[in-house]
């Protein structure tokens, strides 16, 4: 008896252990055994540009998965799937028989319409089954590549908007638990469950879908004619932030993203870091005319040549020493008289300066792998950096930084954050307006107005002649920057831009245009005339009014209050 109740006891411990301590565990094993997990994918979000035109959708395909150890007739069934997804019979065999044996999951087709799935399900074969498989669709082809990225074929958002709001497009999978025999059969006459999936929401974006194609097809004609390794152009309402194109060349097609490198794909705009050159001017100008430091007719002794520290800058083209007003230098982008007006700044403010304008930092652009920029702290210059921050060397900026300075000009002084988002779909399909940007006062009115001053002479009689507008008036500078070499100092490539506010009289856009390398390789041939057809197309799609008189409107614009400026 004692060994009888000693077994029973033993029995008893283990069906404890068994039924206790590791049910989990045999639970999960036997529910891995009879249940069947079928994924319901959810629909992702479409991306539309602000007028609802769409820009990325997704299309319900199917792909016929075949479980060999389910197919009786391999012959006869790969000759009805091959007539019905137009392959070879061969290659469907090769599928139904299975890359492994005994396996239960073997892909026929990817990416099958409805027509083919349907004639595929009335065929009725043993093994054969249809699995829902969204693909992503860019109806655009290569338009706007660079903003929004793409999304690979297992539904992975990889670059661009896709990635940085994917967590808003992509959804909430669902599924369908379903109880099933030893071969893998569905039991008729068991029910199952379903989870419904959760479909991803939509973006519009503020880009305009036309102003965004002219921008492209603009940006690589020149580009071409230029010879320029790459290029970027950005169109930006200076009151909103709003970015309205961006574009890049190299692009790339995100249907067929594979056959093209990183390079290609990437978002130079965004993610690029250069020295601007003569572009960055406006920068001292502004901290000058804000500091007392000069007015707009502050008359300065300007030689060929100055030495600083162990620099010797020189103008762009040799002359006596002259007399010039600081309206004249800037129109007129001297360098010797521009590094004079930085030397007068001191290096604390011009540092302080540099950061206001958001230099060194990122702009809060909603979109992934945006570069900071390089500015160094004051404690690290050295002799001659305070000849070379004044005019844009020595520093290094984003396209998106330099096109945000010229709009917070335009918006009278206000430093508006850019954005690409303009609303979201919410779950009953009513839009949603995004977040409003950040705001920051960087200048006074006032000297908003005299640095638009200033920078319309630019174009009037100075060096961004090219970039004048028929029938508007034009704001802006041009930029000719050596790039530096990874050994040290400056190698024989440069970095020819131009960027601009458009009316100047009443301000609605601030555009920038960039080329590296062109020939020739001045701002004021290649990227201001480029920059010129990229604002008159905007602002006539846009139905901005043409400039009736300059003179009167800009004087107008002078009597506006002015606000308190409030130091960061």
């Amino acid at each position: 008896m004692v060994v009888l109740f000693g077994c029973f006891g033993l029995m008893t411990a283990r069906l404890v252990v068994l039924q206790v301590v590791e049910f989990p565990r045999y639970a999960a094993l036997a529910a891995d055994y009879r249940e069947r997990v079928i994924v319901l994918p959810a629909q992702r979000g479409s991306i539309y540009d602000r007028d609802g035109d769409s820009l990325a959708v997704t299309v319900d395909l199917q792909a016929v998965i075949a479980d060999p150890t389910q197919v009786t007739d391999v012959p006869k069934e790969a000759a009805k799937l091959a007539r019905v997804l137009d392959m070879r019979p061969r290659k469907v065999a090769r599928a139904l028989e299975g890359a492994a044996e005994g396996s239960h999951y073997s892909p026929v087709a990817h990416e099958v319409d409805d027509d083919a799935a349907a004639k595929v399900d009335d065929l009725e074969l043993d093994g054969i089954t249809l699995v829902a498989e969204p693909k992503r669709i860019y109806p655009g082809g290569r338009l706007a590549s660079h903003i929004l990225g793409f999304v690979n074929d297992y539904g992975d958002a990889l670059e661009g908007i896709e990635s940085e709001f994917d967590g808003i497009l992509k959804g909430k999978p669902g599924k369908i638990i379903q109880e099933q025999d030893p071969y893998q059969r569905a039991l008729p006459q068991v029910g199952y469950t379903e989870v419904p999936a959760v479909p991803g929401r939509s973006l519009f974006l503020t880009i305009d879908k036309e102003i965004q194609y002219f921008t492209e097809q603009t940006l690589a004609a020149a580009a071409k004619e230029y010879r320029a390794e790459s290029g970027t152009a950005i169109v930006i309402r200076v009151s909103t932030g709003e970015i309205l194109a961006m574009a890049n060349v190299p692009d790339f097609d995100p249907n067929n993203f594979s056959d093209f490198d990183a390079d290609e794909r990437r978002n130079r705009a965004v993610t690029d870091n250069f020295e601007p050159g003569s572009v960055f001017k406006v920068v001292t100008a502004a901290a000058a005319l804000e500091e007392n430091i000069a007015t707009p007719d502050t008359v300065y002794s300007v030689p060929d040549s100055l030495q600083v520290s162990d620099r010797v800058i020189h103008d762009s083209h040799s002359h006596p020493e002259e007399n010039m007003t600081f309206t004249d230098v800037i129109a007129d982008s001297s360098n010797v008289g521009t590094v004079q007006i930085g030397i007068a700044l001191g290096k604390e403010l011009l540092d302080s300066w540099v950061r206001r304008f958001g230099f060194g930092k990122e702009t809060g652009l909603d979109f992934p792998g945006e570069a900071h920029g390089i500015v160094l702290d004051p404690d690290k210059w050295y002799g001659s950096t305070i000849s070379q921050i004044p005019m844009g060397q020595g520093i290094a900026v984003t396209s998106i930084q330099l096109v945000s300075a010229y709009a917070a000009v335009g918006n009278g002084g206000m430093w508006v954050e850019p954005k690409l988002v303009h609303a979201t779909l919410d779950s009953e399909g009513t839009p949603v307006q995004a977040a409003p940007p950040a705001r920051r006062r960087v200048l006074s009115r006032t000297t908003a107005r005299e640095v638009l001053d200033i920078l319309s002479e630019v174009v009037e009689r100075g060096t961004g002649i090219e970039a004048a507008v028929p029938g508007y008036a034009v704001a802006g500078k041009t930029g000719t920057a050596q790039k530096p070499l990874s050994t040290g100092g400056y190698g024989n490539s440069y970095i020819a831009s131009f960027a601009g506010i458009a009316p100047a009289d009443h301000p609605n856009i601030a555009v920038l245009v960039s080329f590296d390398d062109p020939s020739p390789i001045w701002g004021g041939s290649t990227a201001a005339p480029t920059f010129q057809k990229i604002v008159e197309f905007t602002l006539r799609h846009l139905g901005v009014p043409p400039t009736a008189n300059p003179e009167k409107d800009l004087e107008d614009l002078r009597t506006l209050p002015e606000e308190p400026l409030v130091h960061d």
